[in-house]
């Protein structure tokens, strides 16, 4: 006698090894299987005796299928056989009970009972039938107790691998870090493969634009489909998330950066413009006493030189004639485009212009300038699926007009006029007049007015 089990708990497996072979000692039974199923009418037990097959391959046969779509038992004999289409008996049986068991319209087992000698009789099925009404309601809970622990388990491992998401989103840098931990971690825990299929364009529906790729989540687990997608689901909107964070880092760094290098020439210049003017007043103060304390007013004048030779030396660093430069304001503009789609390649930056337009000035300071307000409007707006700037370049008399206009859902106004505002000021000292309009908290229009080079 063999049996297979997915069942859980082993004492299911002996109360139906009990069941079994209280019946087949009952009826004289030579040889025969049970088979259980689940609400899928997937096989969790198989039991046998002395049947020569090995009982991992017992499976619903032919003539099982037949007796299923009456939903009735049925004794066949070795005289029956031809009803059946059959024309080979098994050797040595002669007698054979086919037992369908249905609960509430649900086939839950199917047994199967052979006799060599002797045939069976309608007082064995009515044995049987007796029988039906323990055994069913028995293999019933058995079947509803192994759903319920297994989806005890299957929620306690949805709630473990949804912890683990969260978890691992807030321990990793970047997104591209935060996929590989994922796939790592489940793969090891629950030998889930995870496979993530890139795709340069947006070929087929479903995909994740990740930067300037889109991907494709595939996985390869045989148990649980319906779980695994839910989590895959989860799984694709925190990944959505951690992009957005990510690039709101990005964003982030490249305000700060713009707007420490702006901060840093408007700062430095009016400290070195205090410096001279401090510098000034203590010579006027040293000439005056010069005559009654010669030693005191020279030691005073090393020390003038010095903070002198220390502020040469910073502008000659920072302030030299490198600084000021021929720039291209179309080239400016592709540079300030390039920044943007590497920061986030869903951004569209149109530039409009047909005139060849050259200034003189800090390339830097001006580059610095721009990308501050338009990365100012990014982190504080609210955009729907597209971020668009449209940028038009023309010339007007003596300057040249630059207009950025963008369109969004909302935008943080306090915050958003904090963060221009050190561009106002950088924009303004280089004498680029510079202003903007809101409509209806939708509609943002840059103007800056660029004195224009003279030919």
């Amino acid at each position: 006698m063999g049996f297979f089990s997915n069942l859980t708990f082993k004492e299911f497996d002996e109360y139906i090894n009990d069941i079994f072979n209280r019946i087949v000692d009952k009826l004289n039974v030579d040889s025969g299987s049970l088979i259980v199923m689940n609400d899928k009418e997937d096989i969790i037990f198989k039991i046998e005796k002395n049947l020569k097959i090995n009982v991992e391959n017992i499976s619903i046969g032919n003539i099982d299928k037949m007796v299923l779509e009456k939903k009735e038992p049925i004794i066949i004999n070795d005289e029956d056989l031809e009803n059946f289409n059959i024309s080979k008996k098994k050797k040595d049986i002669i007698s054979s009970i086919i037992f369908p068991l249905y609960f509430k319209d649900k086939l839950i087992g199917i047994i199967n009972l052979n006799r060599e000698k002797e045939k069976f009789v309608e007082k064995d099925l009515k044995y049987l039938f007796k029988e039906r009404k323990y055994l069913l309601p028995s293999i019933y809970n058995i079947i509803l107790l192994e759903e319920m622990h297994k989806e005890k388990e299957r929620f306690k491992n949805y709630v473990y691998v949804m912890e683990l998401i969260v978890e691992t989103y807030s321990k990793t840098e970047n997104v591209i870090d935060f996929m590989n931990e994922i796939t790592l971690k489940l793969e090891k825990k629950y030998d889930v493969k995870i496979k993530f299929v890139e795709h340069r364009l947006p070929k087929k529906k479903g995909l994740i634009k990740i930067r300037d790729k889109y991907f494709e989540i595939k996985y390869y687990y045989e148990y649980d489909e319906e779980i695994v997608e839910k989590i895959k689901q989860f799984f694709e909107k925190i990944l959505l998330i951690k992009h957005a964070e990510e690039l709101n880092k990005i964003l982030d760094n490249y305000s700060d950066l713009a707007k420490e290098t702006l901060l840093m020439n408007f700062v430095s210049w009016d400290l070195i413009q205090e410096i001279n003017s401090a510098l000034t007043s203590l010579n006027l103060i040293t000439f005056f006493f010069e005559e009654q304390y010669p030693d005191a007013a020279d030691e005073i004048k090393k020390l003038i030189n010095r903070i002198k030779n220390a502020v040469s030396s910073y502008k000659s660093r920072f302030y030299n004639i490198e600084s000021i430069e021929l720039i291209d304001l179309k080239r400016l503009l592709k540079e300030i485009e390039k920044k943007l789609v590497f920061l986030d390649p869903d951004i569209k930056f149109n530039i409009n212009t047909y005139i060849d337009a050259f200034i003189y000035g800090s390339k830097k300071i001006l580059l610095n300038a721009v990308l501050n307000i338009i990365v100012s409007v990014l982190k504080y707006a609210k955009f729907n699926e597209y971020k668009i700037f449209n940028v038009d370049l023309c010339k007007k008399g003596m300057f040249y007009i630059l207009e950025i206009k963008s369109t969004f859902l909302s935008i943080n106004f306090v915050e958003f006029e904090k963060s221009i505002n050190i561009s106002k000021v950088m924009l303004n000292n280089y004498h680029i007049n510079f202003n903007y309009s809101l409509k209806e908290e939708k509609e943002i229009l840059f103007k800056l007015e660029i004195p224009a080079k003279d030919d």
